[in-house]
């Protein structure tokens, strides 16, 4: 598993409260990208983008939790893309 050092924060839901997710992404043995993501510093869930769907690699969120972060996650790259 390789990490790409690629750290940053979005505002979601979880458990019916607004939290803070810090978001790392990764990246496995055969290049797929997942995102860790934390919340004070305790890893809550991994996701990924399978078949245009977001994946929980492990955790107990959610369905809606799930699909709200990899929503704040493909905002965030939307957001933050480098056009030339």
């Amino acid at each position: 598993m390789k990490d790409n050092n690629d750290l940053f924060t979005i505002a979601v839901t979880i458990n019916g409260k607004s939290q803070q997710v810090e978001v790392a992404t990764a990246e496995t043995t055969d290049g797929v990208t997942f995102y860790k993501c934390n919340i004070n510093a305790a890893e809550i869930t991994e996701l990924r983008r399978d078949e245009g769907r977001w994946k929980q690699l492990w955790g107990e969120l959610n369905n809606v939790e799930i699909e709200s972060i990899g929503a704040a996650i493909d905002a965030y790259f939307d957001k933050n893309k480098i056009t030339s």
